[in-house]
């Protein structure tokens, strides 16, 4: 990882562990929940029975029971090297026990009878664990896979980034959470990937964490 990016990295996520305070404490203030009602409207207002079906199917994509089966795929791969797999499996762990602390935390009810949701959610709604999931686990993924295959970097980035938004978009459709769950998630997403990052580049410069591929090049995501 070139210093620059590193910086560029670290302040990134640091702008987003901001952004992501400011969420929690704006969301109890008053006019905050029409400022989400406006922003959730335009999403809402997409539904129909065919939407809703596709909706309903890509949300999956960002339930734990998906996130997890991927994290297993690699784990389980011959493809990845150990340090990989850990790399990946501990932001898997990390990133789900933060979620739902914050939730805890935060204690936020889903969104109520008047958003209509279509799907029945149990614990608490900030931050969106889907939306946070996504981006921490088809972000690294989508890294590993960049190192191996540099040549299908672009395809490999952007099939990552439609899988996140996606989810996100899908949790708001659903109303299954509010948009400030949604980016609440994301933000709280970033700085757990960008520290998975470093922590596998560290690994590889070190020399104990040496990856099965040697490709020229391959380490930039």
């Amino acid at each position: 990882m070139n210093r620059w990016v590193f910086y560029l990295g670290f302040a990134f996520s640091i702008l987003s562990l901001l952004f992501f305070a400011d969420i929690g404490e704006d969301m109890t203030e008053e006019g905050w929940a029409d400022l989400e009602r406006s922003l959730a409207a335009p999403v809402l207002g997409l539904r129909s029975v065919l939407m809703s079906r596709l909706m309903k199917s890509l949300t999956f994509l960002g339930s734990f029971w998906c996130l997890a089966a991927v994290v297993l795929a690699v784990l389980l791969s011959q493809r990845f090297g150990v340090r990989d797999k850990l790399c990946l499996l501990g932001l898997g762990v990390g990133e789900g026990s933060l979620n739902g602390f914050f939730k805890w935390w935060f204690g936020r009810p889903r969104p109520g009878e008047d958003y209509a949701p279509m799907v029945e959610e149990k614990f608490f709604s900030f931050p969106s664990g889907h939306s946070m999931g996504s981006l921490c686990v088809y972000g690294f993924v989508a890294y590993l896979l960049v190192r191996h295959f540099p040549r299908w970097r672009w395809p490999i980035r952007l099939l990552a980034l439609s899988l996140i938004m996606t989810v996100g978009l899908s949790r708001v459709y659903l109303a299954a959470h509010y948009p400030g769950d949604v980016a609440g998630g994301f933000a709280a997403g970033i700085p757990c990937l960008f520290l998975a990052l470093v922590t596998h580049q560290g690994l590889l410069l070190t020399g104990k964490g040496k990856s099965n591929v040697e490709t020229p090049g391959a380490a930039e995501f």
